[in-house]
């Protein structure tokens, strides 16, 4: 079953054990059946006061209290071995980060922001994008984000030390930015966020087609 391929997992219905086939095939399985997934768009400084950008689609919501954000940056892969990327050195270094969320209209810029840079490269420059100075991190904002958080670091947990794996990093929500165009009423309105979603390989959504579904009640239950 090592060799397993995508023709003989499309022809037949079939129960897998990641450790039975190569790490890429598996995570094209989770790539693909796991979407859409949010995206951070995690904003960083790093000791030296270098700002760093860059997206991340292993990306939720982990606790509302504490209010807490969690998301995975992998290890970057180099011809001779493997090493964090500069968002999680700059976290493990200064505690902060903000993370800025993706909307349809900066998706071109977010996917610039993706690309392997040298720590060097200000990629709020490289992307043409404003950075907006937050209240209580170092770190900016962008801008031209609707809804941004800062956050402070509560917890690394690290996994393997080889790519694809990394470390899922947890920031607790010390402030949030809201801008004034995706409030209704006071209150941040849910259908003004053009929000875009990951999917796998180079493809995302937009989450402008939506439903609504009543759960059910229960009796006996509030």
């Amino acid at each position: 079953m090592g060799n397993l391929s995508w023709s003989l997992l499309s022809a037949h219905s079939m129960d897998i054990v990641p450790q039975q086939l190569p790490y890429r095939e598996f995570y094209r399985i989770l790539l693909s059946a796991v979407a859409p997934r949010p995206i951070a768009w995690v904003s960083t400084i790093s000791a030296d006061g270098r700002p760093n950008l860059a997206p991340f689609s292993f990306f939720n919501v982990v606790s509302a209290q504490p209010p807490l954000l969690g998301f995975s940056p992998a290890l970057r892969r180099l011809e001779h071995g493997h090493v964090s990327k500069d968002t999680l050195r700059n976290i493990r270094e200064t505690k902060e980060f903000a993370i800025n969320i993706v909307t349809f209209a900066v998706a071109e810029a977010m996917n610039l922001t993706s690309g392997e840079y040298e720590p060097s490269v200000n990629e709020f420059e490289l992307a043409k994008l404003t950075a907006r100075p937050s209240q209580i991190v170092r770190p900016p904002q962008v801008a031209e984000s609707p809804v941004s958080f800062e956050c402070k670091l509560y917890q690394i947990m690290d996994f393997g030390t080889e790519a694809p794996s990394g470390s899922f990093v947890i920031g607790e929500i010390v402030a949030v930015h809201v801008s004034d165009h995706v409030l209704k009423e006071g209150r941040l309105d849910p259908g003004a966020l053009d929000l875009v979603g990951r999917m796998s390989g180079a493809q995302y959504c937009r989450t402008t087609q939506r439903f609504e579904l009543d759960r059910p009640k229960v009796a006996g239950k509030t």
